[in-house]
């Protein structure tokens, strides 16, 4: 598959890499494609955030998660299935 993008897209794209924040290109349209997803499924969007903390605690890039986090998440969730 081949994908035109502007310019200013393009720039944008190299600066996230370069800041570090991702691997390369393609690692930074795959998670932009799994948020647009997520938007789609709520379902999917919770997955993908446990994904994200449980690959930070595996890399050893974490916090430790509180009574409050918790709480959180579980309002979080209540709000979704009243919704």
């Amino acid at each position: 598959m081949q994908v035109n993008l502007s310019k200013e897209l393009e720039a944008f794209i190299a600066e996230k890499v370069q800041s570090g924040g991702y691997a390369d290109a393609g690692e930074l349209v795959r998670e932009a494609l799994r948020d647009l997803k997520a938007k789609d499924d709520p379902a999917e969007a919770d997955s993908q955030e446990l994904a994200e903390l449980l690959l930070a605690a595996v890399r050893g890039l974490h916090r430790a998660l509180t009574a409050e986090h918790f709480d959180q998440l579980r309002s979080r969730a209540r709000r979704r299935v009243a919704a």
